[in-house]
């Protein structure tokens, strides 16, 4: 009971949040405070568990049914973002009703939705921590699954407070520096993109089948097109989103998007770890029942 009480509070206290609030501050979250609020958490973590199994809420965040709990929360907001299409800050203000107020419409954002997020990762920590400290079946496995998903959660969720996405449009000839957000700020890059050339190519019917736009970043020349991204540097991403419509086959400017996602290597770190454990179940096979 003491248990239900304590979810019930947890998630009433997050809906409270949201109805108040509107949608969690991700942009105060931002570099260098999410850093140091992700090490004080975790260092929390490791103190609650060295306090042995005395304090209720250890005992919680280890308990298989926590762990349960979690994975159907999550199931529950995802079901959520593919049921209520998923709006921009402004336009999801703009919605009067319950499920607006919940933060339905913007709803990774919501606090519901983080607190969600926030209780799979404690748990998720948790057990791995007890891993470290405790022999359990098949360890190695045990370890690189259950810490790969955490590492890939773990940089989504901190991690996303210092994505930035910005779209730069590029007319032929005229290098340019300043980039748009999405919610129409302008920022001014450290580096100059200029758009040299502009082809399409047809299939036979006469239907576009490829764009590339030959352009130059920074001391860069490169081709872009459609779904291939360029990676200028660690964790930036250059992508080719649009062009002249009105003017195909003398196209004169192209829109580019450029990604900032600087916790992207840690989850890709998480995914990888997810595969060799995979690969290790896969070689090893389940674990055989002594009879």
């Amino acid at each position: 009971m003491h248990k239900k009480l304590l979810v019930t509070a947890y998630f009433v206290i997050a809906a409270l949040l949201q109805t108040m609030t509107g949608n969690f501050p991700l942009s105060f979250f931002a570099f260098p405070l999410n850093v140091i609020v992700a090490v004080i958490w975790v260092y929390l973590l490791w103190r609650l568990y060295r306090e042995g199994n005395k304090l209720p809420l250890t005992r919680f965040l280890l308990s298989s049914r926590t762990s349960i709990l979690s994975i159907l929360l999550l199931i529950g907001g995802s079901l959520v973002i593919g049921l209520f299409p998923q709006l921009s800050e402004a336009e999801a203000a703009s919605i009067s009703g319950v499920p607006a107020s919940l933060g339905c419409y913007n709803f990774m954002t919501s606090w519901i939705f983080i607190a969600i997020l926030f209780l799979l990762l404690s748990n998720l920590a948790m057990v791995v921590i007890h891993a470290f400290y405790h022999r359990v079946p098949e360890k190695k496995r045990f370890l690189l699954n259950h810490l790969g998903v955490w590492f890939a959660l773990f940089a989504g969720f901190f991690g996303s407070s210092d994505v930035q996405t910005l779209r730069i449009p590029l007319y032929a000839g005229q290098p340019g520096r300043e980039a748009y957000s999405m919610d129409g700020k302008a920022y001014y890059l450290d580096y100059e993109l200029e758009l040299y050339s502009f082809n399409t190519e047809y299939y036979p019917n006469g239907m576009p089948s490829r764009f590339a736009a030959d352009v130059r970043i920074g001391e860069q020349r490169t081709t872009l097109e459609v779904n291939h991204p360029h990676s200028y540097r660690l964790g930036e991403d250059i992508y080719l989103t649009g062009y002249d419509t009105r003017n195909v086959g003398n196209t004169r400017y192209c829109i580019l998007q450029i990604v900032r996602q600087p916790w992207k290597y840690v989850m890709v770190t998480g995914i990888l770890m997810m595969l060799a454990g995979a690969v290790l179940l896969f070689i090893n096979g389940p674990k055989k029942v002594k009879s």
